[in-house]
């Protein structure tokens, strides 16, 4: 893992967005109820940052002076134990955000983020952001509902790891990944990232993983070092419904 940082766009004191980020920003839980003006002041101030595959953008235990937005690409959440074990908390994508709860309570970042692939982000001070919650109360709501999405993010996540076999967080997983590709079965559908960190993500080793995939070729998945072919989405939704015994 890299250990330099991503570096701001220093060519602009301002936010310079494409028209395709500047749309991807406002899906995002922190602007999406927010009005045109609100959103402005918001943004000032706020850098786009573009970060290589790899690079790590927070670490876990620094004062959280930013929080922000990703505009593309895929990002990790993670912490890192006293053993030096790697949990990943999180695998972000375009229009989700991290970094809120702790730049808003001056707080250190209870986790470290790194790109997993080319990435860019959306960076706002959190100084900027906590003085403007004062002269702007109505903002609150908008800060806190992804607190609220991060929150029952994770609660779906642990009740995966606690009442799913291997063979059905597996499925899921491609259900979800099926469902970003507007649900063109009939092609590959690719990972968006590794092997490795998918079994990471899913609170599996890697070789548990290989189990998993070799169990759905019964229910109509194919897979490559790339990609999956889903031959039916619903045996898959029906295999993810089946309880636990």
């Amino acid at each position: 893992m890299k250990t330099c940082r991503c570096n701001p766009d220093l060519s602009s004191a301002h936010v310079t967005l494409t028209s395709a980020e500047r749309e991807t920003a406002r899906r995002s839980p922190l602007l999406a109820s927010l009005s045109e003006s609100s959103e402005t002041r918001l943004l000032e101030g706020a850098r786009a940052q573009s970060a290589q595959a790899g690079q790590i953008i927070i670490q876990q235990d620094e004062p959280a002076e930013a929080l922000f937005i990703v505009l593309e690409g895929w990002v990790k959440l993670y912490r890192m134990a006293p053993s030096g074990t790697e949990a990943v908390v999180a695998i972000l994508c375009d229009g989700q955000s991290f970094g809120e709860t702790s730049a808003l309570c001056q707080q250190s970042y209870l986790t470290s983020a790194a790109a997993i692939s080319p990435a860019r982000l959306l960076r706002l001070d959190a100084g900027h952001v906590r003085r403007l919650l004062h002269s702007e109360p109505v903002l609150a709501t908008s800060m806190l509902t992804p607190a609220f999405v991060h929150l029952e993010q994770l609660v779906i996540h642990i009740e995966e790891l606690k009442a799913r076999t291997g063979v059905q967080r597996v499925a899921e997983f491609l259900l979800t990944l099926e469902a970003r590709a507007e649900g063109e079965c009939a092609e590959a559908v690719a990972l968006p990232y590794s092997k490795a960190l998918i079994a990471g993500q899913l609170g599996m080793k890697p070789e548990t993983l290989s189990r998993a995939f070799a169990r759905l070729r019964e229910h109509g998945v194919q897979t490559d070092a790339t990609g999956v072919r889903i031959e039916n989405a619903d045996r898959l939704r029906d295999l993810v419904a089946e309880e636990v015994a």
